[in-house]
């Protein structure tokens, strides 16, 4: 089984197809994609998601009940919920659900992991039910060692998405996002700066982009003046695949062809191949309706997240 962070194909295996799904539409028009250019199968992605339920109440994307497969885990549990969401489908038995994610609380009102934690808040505020116990003690202590400004991280791109992460619990929370937050996010943000745009230096890539720039817009951080975001953006531009992974690769990706709509949603910037981009989502649905990460990848809801929330800002314009 090839893993979900796999990124879409070369050039030699994805631009038949996609030029082939291109033929259907006038290419280069700038806007968005609307009505019946929708790039994403409304019922099979509902039908995948629904399928991905496991008997406990959570949502597991490598469910497989014949054989005995049943292993909800809180990740996908959001991706699934925040998928109905979008998709315009009221989850089944959300009582269980709740009850499900409620039971991964540990005495202490803490979870075992940061992301265990996060997926499992999130996921609650998406049905609107409480967890068993306050968090904030545990929040407390992660915001601290995340934020601690401590030697740069080996890995920028899982830096700048705890920071998301952990930026989406504090604004939930009654005490708010306090100044101390916003300037070490901003920091966080200053260190990973690229030279050439975009953030996780060295290099930079949309999907990180996109990372850094639903921080900033969260946080009301500064950081979208900066030129160099619209010039990477730009950079990532391309008749085959819409969007680009990076500039001067011959691939995308889901998390690529999101981040891109992101940013150019923050910027207000009118995309120059929204059909292409369509197209590129159309492929990445699987005959399963849900995403995968390339081409012929597997389905994951992770990945069908990513693609819903894309179809979605492309659609609205």
């Amino acid at each position: 089984m090839r893993g979900p962070d796999r990124l879409v194909g070369s050039i030699s295996g994805v631009a038949g197809p996609v030029m082939r799904a291109l033929d259907r539409h006038d290419r280069g028009v700038p806007g968005s994609v609307r009505g019946s250019d929708w790039p994403l199968d409304r019922a099979r992605a509902g039908s995948y998601v629904l399928g991905r339920r496991t008997p406990a109440g959570g949502y597991c994307f490598y469910r497989t009940p014949q054989w005995g497969v049943e292993e909800p885990n809180a990740p996908d549990t959001l991706a699934a919920l925040e998928c109905l969401t979008l998709l315009g489908i009221d989850p089944p038995e959300p009582e269980a659900t709740g009850r499900w994610l409620q039971s991964l609380q540990t005495q202490d009102g803490g979870y075992s992991t940061f992301t265990i934690g996060w997926a499992t808040l999130r996921a609650l505020g998406v049905l609107g039910v409480q967890p068993s116990r306050l968090p904030d003690g545990w929040l407390e202590r992660w915001a601290e060692h995340l934020l601690a400004g401590r030697k740069p991280p080996s890995d920028w791109r899982a830096a700048l998405t705890h920071a998301l992460q952990l930026i989406e619990l504090l604004t939930s929370m009654s005490a708010g996002l306090q100044p101390g937050h916003r300037d070490a996010f901003t920091q966080l943000l200053d260190v990973a700066h690229g030279q050439s745009g975009g953030w996780m230096a060295p290099g930079v890539d949309l999907e990180s982009a996109g990372v850094a720039v639903s921080l900033i817009s969260l946080g009301r951080l500064p950081g979208l003046a900066d030129p160099g975001l619209a010039t990477l953006l730009h950079a990532c531009e391309d008749e085959t695949f819409g969007l680009r992974f990076a500039p001067g690769t011959g691939m995308t990706s889901a998390g690529a062809l999101w981040g891109g709509l992101t940013i150019a949603r923050a910027l207000g910037l009118p995309l120059r191949y929204p059909h292409a981009i369509a197209a590129n989502l159309a492929l990445l649905q699987r005959e399963d309706g849900g995403f995968g990460r390339r081409h012929t990848a597997i389905s994951t809801l992770h990945d069908t997240w990513l693609g819903v929330r894309a179809a979605c800002l492309l659609d609205s314009g």
